[in-house]
Protein backbone atom coordinates (compact mmCIF):
# COMPACT_ATOMS: atom_id res chain seq x y z
CA UNK A 1 0.00 0.00 0.00
CA UNK A 2 1.24 3.49 -1.06
CA UNK A 3 0.79 5.74 2.28
CA UNK A 4 2.54 9.18 3.01
CA UNK A 5 1.86 9.83 6.65
CA UNK A 6 2.70 13.68 6.50
CA UNK A 7 0.50 13.96 3.53
CA UNK A 8 -2.91 12.30 5.87
CA UNK A 9 -1.76 14.25 8.90
CA UNK A 10 -1.31 17.78 6.61
CA UNK A 11 -4.98 17.17 4.38
CA UNK A 12 -6.77 16.24 8.01
CA UNK A 13 -5.52 19.02 9.72
CA UNK A 14 -5.34 21.47 6.99
CA UNK A 15 -7.13 25.06 7.83
CA UNK A 16 -7.79 27.28 5.16
CA UNK A 17 -7.09 30.35 7.16
CA UNK A 18 -3.23 29.72 6.82
CA UNK A 19 -3.55 30.75 3.60
CA UNK A 20 -4.18 34.31 5.07
CA UNK A 21 -1.96 33.82 7.90
CA UNK A 22 1.32 32.94 5.89
CA UNK A 23 1.18 34.47 2.23
CA UNK A 24 -1.09 38.30 3.37
CA UNK A 25 1.75 40.50 4.74
CA UNK A 26 0.29 44.55 4.08
CA UNK A 27 -3.48 43.59 3.60
CA UNK A 28 -6.06 41.86 4.81
CA UNK A 29 -9.67 40.07 3.65
CA UNK A 30 -10.94 43.59 3.56
CA UNK A 31 -8.53 45.45 1.93
CA UNK A 32 -5.93 43.12 -0.44
CA UNK A 33 -3.46 44.08 -3.47
CA UNK A 34 -1.77 41.21 -4.82
CA UNK A 35 0.73 43.09 -6.45
CA UNK A 36 1.65 44.66 -3.52
CA UNK A 37 1.62 41.44 -1.81
CA UNK A 38 4.16 40.09 -4.44
CA UNK A 39 6.37 43.26 -5.50
CA UNK A 40 5.54 46.32 -3.53
CA UNK A 41 6.53 45.16 -0.01
CA UNK A 42 9.92 44.12 -1.60
CA UNK A 43 10.50 47.69 -2.82
CA UNK A 44 14.16 48.13 -0.56
CA UNK A 45 15.25 45.57 -1.51
CA UNK A 46 17.84 44.75 -3.59
CA UNK A 47 18.36 41.13 -3.48
CA UNK A 48 17.76 39.66 -7.05
CA UNK A 49 13.57 39.43 -8.26
CA UNK A 50 13.90 38.35 -11.59
CA UNK A 51 15.69 36.53 -13.54
CA UNK A 52 15.87 35.75 -17.48
CA UNK A 53 17.65 33.85 -19.57
CA UNK A 54 17.77 34.64 -23.46
CA UNK A 55 18.21 31.79 -25.35
CA UNK A 56 19.64 32.98 -28.29
CA UNK A 57 22.28 35.18 -26.59
CA UNK A 58 22.98 32.86 -23.61
CA UNK A 59 22.85 35.79 -21.34
CA UNK A 60 21.08 36.13 -18.41
CA UNK A 61 19.16 39.09 -17.31
CA UNK A 62 19.03 40.05 -13.60
CA UNK A 63 16.78 42.78 -11.97
CA UNK A 64 16.21 43.52 -8.20
CA UNK A 65 12.90 43.48 -6.66
CA UNK A 66 13.54 47.60 -6.07
CA UNK A 67 13.88 47.79 -10.15
CA UNK A 68 11.43 45.98 -10.86
CA UNK A 69 9.07 47.78 -8.30
CA UNK A 70 10.22 50.61 -9.54
CA UNK A 71 9.58 49.66 -13.62
CA UNK A 72 5.90 48.60 -12.28
CA UNK A 73 5.41 51.87 -10.85
CA UNK A 74 5.93 53.36 -13.56
CA UNK A 75 3.59 51.11 -15.56
CA UNK A 76 0.96 52.12 -13.00
CA UNK A 77 1.43 55.50 -12.91
CA UNK A 78 1.36 55.45 -16.98
CA UNK A 79 -2.42 53.58 -16.67
CA UNK A 80 -3.90 56.28 -13.95
CA UNK A 81 -3.30 59.05 -16.01
CA UNK A 82 -4.68 57.24 -19.29
CA UNK A 83 -7.17 54.36 -17.61
CA UNK A 84 -9.83 53.83 -15.34
CA UNK A 85 -9.74 51.27 -12.59
CA UNK A 86 -11.03 48.07 -13.88
CA UNK A 87 -9.85 48.85 -17.03
CA UNK A 88 -8.51 45.55 -19.30
CA UNK A 89 -5.18 45.91 -19.42
CA UNK A 90 -3.01 43.56 -22.20
CA UNK A 91 -0.02 42.73 -23.48
CA UNK A 92 1.59 40.51 -26.02
CA UNK A 93 5.31 40.93 -25.51
CA UNK A 94 8.51 38.25 -24.83
CA UNK A 95 9.85 37.87 -21.48
CA UNK A 96 11.43 40.47 -20.57
CA UNK A 97 11.36 43.31 -17.85
CA UNK A 98 8.39 45.18 -19.68
CA UNK A 99 6.10 42.32 -19.64
CA UNK A 100 6.58 41.42 -16.17
CA UNK A 101 6.17 45.51 -15.25
CA UNK A 102 3.05 45.48 -17.06
CA UNK A 103 1.66 42.54 -14.96
CA UNK A 104 2.55 44.18 -12.15
CA UNK A 105 1.89 47.42 -12.60
CA UNK A 106 -1.49 46.75 -13.68
CA UNK A 107 -2.62 44.60 -10.84
CA UNK A 108 -1.09 48.06 -8.49
CA UNK A 109 -3.23 50.22 -10.13
CA UNK A 110 -6.48 48.25 -10.09
CA UNK A 111 -6.55 46.91 -13.75
CA UNK A 112 -7.08 43.40 -14.73
CA UNK A 113 -4.35 42.19 -16.87
CA UNK A 114 -5.24 40.14 -19.97
CA UNK A 115 -1.87 37.72 -20.78
CA UNK A 116 -1.40 37.29 -24.65
CA UNK A 117 1.32 34.89 -25.68
CA UNK A 118 3.54 36.05 -28.44
CA UNK A 119 2.54 33.09 -30.84
CA UNK A 120 -0.65 34.48 -31.15
CA UNK A 121 -1.93 34.89 -34.69
CA UNK A 122 -4.61 37.90 -36.02
CA UNK A 123 -7.67 35.28 -34.67
CA UNK A 124 -7.08 34.46 -31.46
CA UNK A 125 -5.39 37.77 -30.40
CA UNK A 126 -8.10 40.11 -31.82
CA UNK A 127 -10.63 37.42 -30.19
CA UNK A 128 -9.32 37.92 -26.85
CA UNK A 129 -9.01 42.47 -27.52
CA UNK A 130 -12.57 42.35 -28.53
CA UNK A 131 -14.27 40.27 -25.88
CA UNK A 132 -12.09 41.35 -22.63
CA UNK A 133 -12.31 44.78 -24.38
CA UNK A 134 -8.81 45.74 -23.72
CA UNK A 135 -8.15 49.53 -23.53
CA UNK A 136 -4.18 49.62 -23.67
CA UNK A 137 -2.48 46.86 -25.38
CA UNK A 138 1.36 46.76 -24.74
CA UNK A 139 3.24 45.21 -28.21
CA UNK A 140 6.00 43.76 -29.23
CA UNK A 141 6.63 43.46 -33.40
CA UNK A 142 4.22 40.46 -33.61
CA UNK A 143 1.72 41.22 -31.21
CA UNK A 144 0.92 44.85 -32.94
CA UNK A 145 1.23 43.31 -36.75
CA UNK A 146 -1.78 40.80 -35.42
CA UNK A 147 -3.58 44.14 -34.31
CA UNK A 148 -7.08 44.23 -35.83
CA UNK A 149 -8.41 47.86 -36.85
CA UNK A 150 -12.11 47.11 -35.85
CA UNK A 151 -11.55 46.98 -31.55
CA UNK A 152 -13.59 49.51 -30.22
CA UNK A 153 -12.91 49.56 -26.99
CA UNK A 154 -8.99 49.51 -27.55
CA UNK A 155 -8.06 53.10 -27.12
CA UNK A 156 -4.25 52.90 -26.87
CA UNK A 157 -1.53 50.60 -28.16
CA UNK A 158 2.21 50.78 -26.37
CA UNK A 159 4.59 49.91 -28.41
CA UNK A 160 8.07 48.07 -27.13
CA UNK A 161 10.94 47.78 -30.01
CA UNK A 162 10.50 48.30 -33.46
CA UNK A 163 7.00 47.19 -34.88
CA UNK A 164 4.99 47.78 -37.40
CA UNK A 165 1.85 50.61 -38.23
CA UNK A 166 -1.18 49.59 -35.98
CA UNK A 167 -4.37 50.05 -37.59
CA UNK A 168 -7.70 51.92 -36.27
CA UNK A 169 -8.28 55.03 -34.89
CA UNK A 170 -5.98 54.39 -31.48
CA UNK A 171 -3.03 56.50 -29.72
CA UNK A 172 0.72 54.87 -30.35
CA UNK A 173 2.84 55.44 -27.90
CA UNK A 174 6.63 54.41 -27.32
CA UNK A 175 7.45 52.74 -24.31
CA UNK A 176 9.75 55.11 -23.66
CA UNK A 177 7.00 57.70 -22.61
CA UNK A 178 6.36 55.11 -19.77
CA UNK A 179 9.76 55.20 -18.54
CA UNK A 180 9.83 58.76 -18.06
CA UNK A 181 7.03 58.25 -15.57
CA UNK A 182 7.77 58.19 -11.95
CA UNK A 183 9.10 55.35 -10.15
CA UNK A 184 7.26 55.81 -7.03
CA UNK A 185 3.72 55.01 -6.83
CA UNK A 186 0.96 53.85 -3.84
CA UNK A 187 -0.83 51.11 -4.74
CA UNK A 188 -5.04 50.97 -5.74
CA UNK A 189 -6.96 49.14 -2.47
CA UNK A 190 -8.44 46.57 -3.99
CA UNK A 191 -11.14 43.88 -2.34
CA UNK A 192 -9.80 39.79 -2.07
CA UNK A 193 -12.82 39.32 -4.68
CA UNK A 194 -11.68 42.00 -6.92
CA UNK A 195 -10.35 40.54 -10.72
CA UNK A 196 -7.22 40.80 -11.31
CA UNK A 197 -6.67 38.84 -14.28
CA UNK A 198 -8.60 37.60 -17.14
CA UNK A 199 -6.90 34.57 -18.21
CA UNK A 200 -9.05 32.65 -21.71
CA UNK A 201 -9.77 28.73 -21.59
CA UNK A 202 -11.12 26.83 -24.26
CA UNK A 203 -14.76 25.65 -23.80
CA UNK A 204 -16.23 22.91 -25.36
CA UNK A 205 -18.31 25.07 -28.02
CA UNK A 206 -17.50 28.12 -29.15
CA UNK A 207 -14.95 30.73 -28.29
CA UNK A 208 -12.54 30.81 -25.97
CA UNK A 209 -14.15 31.87 -22.31
CA UNK A 210 -12.95 34.46 -20.17
CA UNK A 211 -12.38 33.60 -16.77
CA UNK A 212 -11.28 35.87 -13.73
CA UNK A 213 -9.00 35.55 -11.31
CA UNK A 214 -9.02 37.35 -8.10
CA UNK A 215 -6.58 38.73 -5.38
CA UNK A 216 -7.52 36.63 -2.59
CA UNK A 217 -7.90 33.52 -4.99
CA UNK A 218 -3.58 33.82 -5.66
CA UNK A 219 -3.68 33.71 -1.48
CA UNK A 220 -5.65 30.46 -1.78
CA UNK A 221 -2.87 28.78 -3.95
CA UNK A 222 -1.41 28.49 -0.28
CA UNK A 223 -1.46 24.62 -0.05
CA UNK A 224 0.38 24.19 -3.43
CA UNK A 225 3.15 26.63 -3.38
CA UNK A 226 3.23 25.02 0.45
CA UNK A 227 3.55 21.68 -0.22
CA UNK A 228 3.36 20.79 -3.65
CA UNK A 229 5.87 23.42 -5.23
CA UNK A 230 7.41 23.84 -2.07
CA UNK A 231 8.70 27.50 -3.02
CA UNK A 232 11.13 28.84 -0.04
CA UNK A 233 12.58 32.05 -0.05
CA UNK A 234 16.12 31.23 -0.94
CA UNK A 235 15.56 28.92 -3.64
CA UNK A 236 16.61 29.36 -7.42
CA UNK A 237 13.60 29.07 -9.00
CA UNK A 238 12.80 28.41 -12.92
CA UNK A 239 9.32 28.15 -14.50
CA UNK A 240 9.43 27.20 -17.89
CA UNK A 241 6.12 29.18 -18.54
CA UNK A 242 5.56 33.18 -18.93
CA UNK A 243 3.27 35.75 -18.00
CA UNK A 244 1.80 35.31 -20.92
CA UNK A 245 0.35 31.77 -19.90
CA UNK A 246 -1.86 30.73 -16.41
CA UNK A 247 0.76 28.86 -14.67
CA UNK A 248 3.87 31.08 -15.32
CA UNK A 249 1.25 34.00 -14.09
CA UNK A 250 0.16 32.62 -10.56
CA UNK A 251 2.92 30.11 -9.55
CA UNK A 252 5.99 31.61 -11.65
CA UNK A 253 5.38 35.15 -11.12
CA UNK A 254 2.69 36.57 -8.63
CA UNK A 255 3.36 33.81 -6.10
CA UNK A 256 7.45 33.74 -6.21
CA UNK A 257 6.99 37.54 -4.86
CA UNK A 258 4.30 36.26 -2.21
CA UNK A 259 7.07 33.51 -0.61
CA UNK A 260 10.01 36.16 -1.10
CA UNK A 261 11.58 33.66 -4.13
CA UNK A 262 13.62 35.45 -7.29
CA UNK A 263 11.19 35.07 -10.93
CA UNK A 264 12.72 32.63 -13.12
CA UNK A 265 11.91 32.16 -16.83
CA UNK A 266 13.87 32.58 -20.48
CA UNK A 267 13.18 33.87 -23.49
CA UNK A 268 13.31 32.23 -26.99
CA UNK A 269 12.44 28.94 -28.58
CA UNK A 270 12.88 25.72 -25.66
CA UNK A 271 16.12 24.00 -26.84
CA UNK A 272 16.83 21.16 -24.38
CA UNK A 273 20.37 21.66 -24.42
CA UNK A 274 20.49 25.47 -22.97
CA UNK A 275 17.47 24.67 -20.19
CA UNK A 276 19.55 21.98 -18.82
CA UNK A 277 22.83 24.32 -19.11
CA UNK A 278 20.95 27.04 -17.35
CA UNK A 279 19.61 24.66 -14.65
CA UNK A 280 23.29 23.76 -13.95
CA UNK A 281 24.28 27.58 -14.26
CA UNK A 282 21.59 29.29 -12.08
CA UNK A 283 22.20 26.34 -9.81
CA UNK A 284 18.16 25.88 -10.00
CA UNK A 285 17.03 23.61 -7.15
CA UNK A 286 13.06 24.30 -7.90
CA UNK A 287 11.38 24.17 -11.52
CA UNK A 288 8.46 23.57 -13.44
CA UNK A 289 8.63 21.97 -16.78
CA UNK A 290 6.08 21.21 -19.13
CA UNK A 291 5.48 17.37 -19.63
CA UNK A 292 5.83 17.81 -23.38
CA UNK A 293 9.88 19.49 -23.07
CA UNK A 294 10.47 16.32 -21.13
CA UNK A 295 9.36 13.86 -23.40
CA UNK A 296 11.07 16.01 -26.77
CA UNK A 297 14.02 15.91 -24.64
CA UNK A 298 14.30 12.74 -23.66
CA UNK A 299 12.87 11.43 -27.31
CA UNK A 300 16.21 13.31 -28.74
CA UNK A 301 18.76 11.74 -26.71
CA UNK A 302 19.39 14.22 -24.21
CA UNK A 303 22.21 12.67 -21.47
CA UNK A 304 21.30 14.76 -18.27
CA UNK A 305 24.20 13.41 -17.03
CA UNK A 306 26.30 15.97 -18.84
CA UNK A 307 25.53 18.84 -16.37
CA UNK A 308 25.27 18.96 -12.70
CA UNK A 309 21.82 19.47 -11.60
CA UNK A 310 20.65 18.35 -8.65
CA UNK A 311 16.24 19.26 -8.50
CA UNK A 312 14.77 19.72 -4.97
CA UNK A 313 11.27 19.79 -6.31
CA UNK A 314 10.52 19.35 -10.11
CA UNK A 315 6.76 19.92 -11.20
CA UNK A 316 5.71 18.44 -14.46
CA UNK A 317 1.60 20.11 -14.37
CA UNK A 318 -0.88 19.53 -17.14
CA UNK A 319 -0.11 15.57 -18.28
CA UNK A 320 0.86 12.60 -17.36
CA UNK A 321 4.56 11.27 -18.22
CA UNK A 322 5.29 7.52 -18.36
CA UNK A 323 7.21 5.06 -16.27
CA UNK A 324 10.76 6.09 -18.54
CA UNK A 325 10.41 9.11 -18.76
CA UNK A 326 9.90 9.69 -14.80
CA UNK A 327 12.78 7.33 -14.17
CA UNK A 328 14.90 9.64 -16.69
CA UNK A 329 14.26 12.19 -14.99
CA UNK A 330 14.51 11.38 -11.36
CA UNK A 331 18.46 10.03 -12.14
CA UNK A 332 19.58 12.52 -14.51
CA UNK A 333 17.65 16.11 -12.48
CA UNK A 334 17.32 14.15 -8.86
CA UNK A 335 14.02 14.44 -8.46
CA UNK A 336 10.75 12.60 -9.95
CA UNK A 337 8.93 14.87 -11.95
CA UNK A 338 5.56 15.51 -9.87
CA UNK A 339 2.60 15.51 -11.90
CA UNK A 340 -0.08 17.76 -10.90
CA UNK A 341 -3.94 18.49 -11.86
CA UNK A 342 -6.21 21.86 -12.10
CA UNK A 343 -7.77 24.22 -13.98
CA UNK A 344 -8.27 28.32 -13.97
CA UNK A 345 -11.87 27.29 -12.65
CA UNK A 346 -10.84 25.06 -9.96
CA UNK A 347 -7.20 25.77 -8.90
CA UNK A 348 -4.76 23.01 -8.31
CA UNK A 349 -7.15 20.42 -6.91
CA UNK A 350 -5.24 17.03 -6.92
CA UNK A 351 -1.46 17.01 -7.10
CA UNK A 352 1.84 14.92 -5.88
CA UNK A 353 3.74 16.46 -3.08
CA UNK A 354 7.21 17.35 -2.06
CA UNK A 355 7.06 15.35 1.20
CA UNK A 356 9.88 13.35 2.01
CA UNK A 357 8.04 10.40 2.64
CA UNK A 358 5.68 11.07 -0.15
CA UNK A 359 5.34 8.30 -3.73
CA UNK A 360 4.85 9.33 -6.97
CA UNK A 361 3.13 7.00 -9.49
CA UNK A 362 4.11 7.66 -13.00
CA UNK A 363 1.05 8.43 -14.79
CA UNK A 364 -0.77 9.23 -11.72
CA UNK A 365 -2.46 12.83 -10.82
CA UNK A 366 -1.64 12.55 -7.04
CA UNK A 367 -4.42 12.91 -4.69
CA UNK A 368 -6.31 16.51 -3.80
CA UNK A 369 -4.38 19.01 -2.42
CA UNK A 370 -5.41 19.89 1.36
CA UNK A 371 -8.34 22.51 1.47
CA UNK A 372 -9.68 20.92 -1.31
CA UNK A 373 -12.52 17.83 -1.29
CA UNK A 374 -12.64 15.93 -4.59
CA UNK A 375 -14.94 14.00 -6.14
CA UNK A 376 -15.93 11.23 -9.41
CA UNK A 377 -19.15 11.57 -10.39
CA UNK A 378 -21.73 9.96 -12.81
CA UNK A 379 -24.19 11.63 -15.39
CA UNK A 380 -26.54 11.71 -11.97
CA UNK A 381 -24.14 13.33 -9.90
CA UNK A 382 -23.09 10.02 -7.43
CA UNK A 383 -19.96 9.18 -6.68
CA UNK A 384 -18.72 6.24 -8.66
CA UNK A 385 -17.30 3.26 -6.87
CA UNK A 386 -13.42 3.14 -6.24
CA UNK A 387 -11.56 1.83 -9.48
CA UNK A 388 -14.73 3.22 -12.25
CA UNK A 389 -14.52 6.07 -14.25
CA UNK A 390 -15.77 9.62 -13.01
CA UNK A 391 -16.01 13.33 -13.58
CA UNK A 392 -13.50 15.14 -11.36
CA UNK A 393 -15.66 17.53 -9.60
CA UNK A 394 -14.26 19.81 -6.82
CA UNK A 395 -16.53 21.11 -4.25
CA UNK A 396 -17.63 24.48 -3.85
CA UNK A 397 -17.97 26.26 -0.23
CA UNK A 398 -20.38 28.62 0.68
CA UNK A 399 -19.78 31.63 -0.40
CA UNK A 400 -17.15 30.44 -3.32
CA UNK A 401 -18.09 31.69 -6.64
CA UNK A 402 -16.72 32.39 -10.10
CA UNK A 403 -17.85 33.64 -13.34
CA UNK A 404 -17.20 33.28 -17.22
CA UNK A 405 -16.25 37.03 -18.96
CA UNK A 406 -19.67 38.23 -20.25
CA UNK A 407 -20.94 34.69 -20.19
CA UNK A 408 -23.99 34.73 -17.64
CA UNK A 409 -25.48 31.53 -18.77
CA UNK A 410 -22.30 29.79 -19.02
CA UNK A 411 -21.68 31.18 -15.72
CA UNK A 412 -24.88 29.65 -13.93
CA UNK A 413 -24.37 26.05 -15.60
CA UNK A 414 -20.49 25.85 -13.87
CA UNK A 415 -20.49 27.62 -10.65
CA UNK A 416 -23.96 26.63 -9.58
CA UNK A 417 -24.42 23.99 -7.25
CA UNK A 418 -22.05 21.64 -4.69
CA UNK A 419 -19.77 20.29 -7.24
CA UNK A 420 -17.87 22.53 -9.88
CA UNK A 421 -17.78 19.85 -12.54
CA UNK A 422 -14.67 19.68 -14.25
CA UNK A 423 -15.69 17.96 -17.69
CA UNK A 424 -12.31 15.69 -17.24
CA UNK A 425 -12.50 11.80 -16.42
CA UNK A 426 -10.23 10.19 -13.70
CA UNK A 427 -10.47 7.23 -11.62
CA UNK A 428 -9.28 6.67 -8.24
CA UNK A 429 -7.22 3.26 -7.48
CA UNK A 430 -6.78 1.55 -3.97
CA UNK A 431 -4.50 3.61 -2.44
CA UNK A 432 -6.20 7.12 -3.01
CA UNK A 433 -4.28 8.25 -6.19
CA UNK A 434 -6.05 9.26 -9.22
CA UNK A 435 -6.00 8.96 -12.54
CA UNK A 436 -5.96 10.70 -15.41
CA UNK A 437 -8.68 9.10 -17.97
CA UNK A 438 -9.95 11.56 -20.74
CA UNK A 439 -12.03 14.72 -21.74
CA UNK A 440 -15.75 14.21 -21.45
CA UNK A 441 -16.17 16.40 -23.42
CA UNK A 442 -14.47 17.90 -26.90
CA UNK A 443 -11.93 19.87 -25.48
CA UNK A 444 -8.06 18.64 -26.62
CA UNK A 445 -5.60 18.47 -24.49
CA UNK A 446 -2.21 18.92 -26.72
CA UNK A 447 1.44 19.07 -24.66
CA UNK A 448 -0.48 20.25 -21.61
CA UNK A 449 -3.06 23.49 -24.31
CA UNK A 450 -6.72 22.67 -23.84
CA UNK A 451 -7.85 24.10 -27.49
CA UNK A 452 -11.26 24.52 -27.93
CA UNK A 453 -12.54 22.32 -31.59
CA UNK A 454 -14.66 25.52 -32.73
CA UNK A 455 -12.12 28.29 -32.36
CA UNK A 456 -9.92 26.37 -34.62
CA UNK A 457 -12.70 24.91 -37.18
CA UNK A 458 -13.72 28.75 -37.40
CA UNK A 459 -10.26 29.90 -38.72
CA UNK A 460 -10.70 26.98 -40.91
CA UNK A 461 -13.47 28.07 -42.45
CA UNK A 462 -12.10 31.29 -43.49
CA UNK A 463 -9.55 29.69 -45.97
CA UNK A 464 -10.50 30.12 -49.78
CA UNK A 465 -10.99 26.15 -50.58
CA UNK A 466 -12.64 25.51 -47.22
CA UNK A 467 -16.29 24.20 -47.26
CA UNK A 468 -16.70 23.12 -44.48
CA UNK A 469 -14.51 21.75 -41.36
CA UNK A 470 -14.39 19.33 -38.04
CA UNK A 471 -11.18 19.40 -35.51
CA UNK A 472 -10.75 16.41 -32.87
CA UNK A 473 -8.03 14.92 -30.80
CA UNK A 474 -5.51 12.23 -32.26
CA UNK A 475 -3.55 10.22 -29.76
CA UNK A 476 0.46 11.60 -30.13
CA UNK A 477 3.35 9.74 -28.47
CA UNK A 478 5.26 13.30 -27.80
CA UNK A 479 2.17 15.57 -27.21
CA UNK A 480 -0.54 13.65 -25.80
CA UNK A 481 -2.53 14.78 -28.78
CA UNK A 482 -2.53 16.52 -31.68
CA UNK A 483 -4.62 18.78 -33.33
CA UNK A 484 -6.23 17.04 -36.58
CA UNK A 485 -8.21 18.69 -38.98
CA UNK A 486 -11.23 17.19 -41.20
CA UNK A 487 -12.56 19.47 -44.07
CA UNK A 488 -14.46 19.05 -47.16
CA UNK A 489 -13.23 21.39 -49.90
CA UNK A 490 -14.76 24.00 -51.95
CA UNK A 491 -15.95 22.92 -55.83
CA UNK A 492 -13.55 23.01 -57.83
CA UNK A 493 -10.79 22.46 -55.47
CA UNK A 494 -8.63 19.34 -55.62
CA UNK A 495 -7.29 17.25 -52.23
CA UNK A 496 -3.37 17.00 -52.38
CA UNK A 497 -0.37 17.33 -50.48
CA UNK A 498 -0.14 20.45 -50.74
CA UNK A 499 -3.42 21.87 -50.38
CA UNK A 500 -3.29 20.60 -46.91
CA UNK A 501 0.17 22.12 -46.06
CA UNK A 502 -1.50 25.09 -46.92
CA UNK A 503 -4.46 25.15 -45.03
CA UNK A 504 -2.62 23.95 -41.62
CA UNK A 505 -0.03 26.40 -42.21
CA UNK A 506 -3.28 29.79 -42.83
CA UNK A 507 -4.12 28.11 -39.24
CA UNK A 508 -0.92 28.58 -38.34
CA UNK A 509 -0.54 31.76 -38.63
CA UNK A 510 -3.64 33.11 -38.01
CA UNK A 511 -4.31 31.05 -34.13
CA UNK A 512 -1.07 29.94 -32.94
CA UNK A 513 1.84 27.43 -32.59
CA UNK A 514 -0.17 25.27 -29.89
CA UNK A 515 -3.50 24.80 -31.67
CA UNK A 516 -2.92 24.49 -35.26
CA UNK A 517 -3.78 21.46 -36.79
CA UNK A 518 -0.63 19.15 -37.50
CA UNK A 519 -2.88 16.86 -39.82
CA UNK A 520 -5.38 17.67 -42.21
CA UNK A 521 -7.52 15.68 -44.31
CA UNK A 522 -9.63 16.08 -46.90
CA UNK A 523 -12.94 13.66 -47.19
CA UNK A 524 -16.25 13.41 -48.85
CA UNK A 525 -18.91 14.83 -46.44
CA UNK A 526 -18.17 15.18 -42.84
CA UNK A 527 -20.68 13.02 -40.76
CA UNK A 528 -23.60 14.63 -39.18
CA UNK A 529 -26.57 13.58 -36.90
CA UNK A 530 -29.87 14.06 -38.05
CA UNK A 531 -30.13 17.56 -36.55
CA UNK A 532 -26.66 18.55 -38.49
CA UNK A 533 -24.22 18.21 -35.32
CA UNK A 534 -20.83 16.97 -36.36
CA UNK A 535 -20.17 13.62 -35.28
CA UNK A 536 -16.69 13.81 -33.52
CA UNK A 537 -16.91 10.71 -31.90
CA UNK A 538 -16.96 8.77 -35.52
CA UNK A 539 -13.84 10.83 -36.58
CA UNK A 540 -11.51 10.17 -33.35
CA UNK A 541 -12.76 6.89 -34.57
Amino acid sequence: MTYSSVYEAVYDQYDVEQSWDEHVHVGDKQSLNIAEEALGRHVDSEETGLRIRDFESGDTETYTFAELNAAANRVANYLETHTERGDRIAAILPTQLELYAVVFGSVKAGRIYVPLAPVFGPDALNYRLKDSGAAVLFAGAAGSEAVDGDLPDLKRVVTVGDVADVLGDVVVDDYDVVREEDGAFEAVETHPNDPYSLTYTSGTTGHPSGVPSTHGGVVELHAYAEYVADIRPDDVYLVAASPSWSYGLTMGTIMSGLRGTAIGCYRGKFDPTTFFETLEAWDVDNTMIPPTALRQSRAAGIDLREWDIDLRVLISAGESLDEDTVGWCEEGLGAPPQDAYGLTEAGMAICNFAFDDWEVKPGSMGKPTPGYEVALLDPEREAVPQGETGEIAVRREEGDFGWYWGQPEKTLETFTGQWLRTGDLARRDEDGYYWYVSRADNVIISSGYRIGPEEVEATLLNHEAVQEAAVVGKSDETRGEIVKAFVTLVGGQEASPELRDEISEFARENLSKHEYPREVESIDELPKTASGKIKRAQLRE
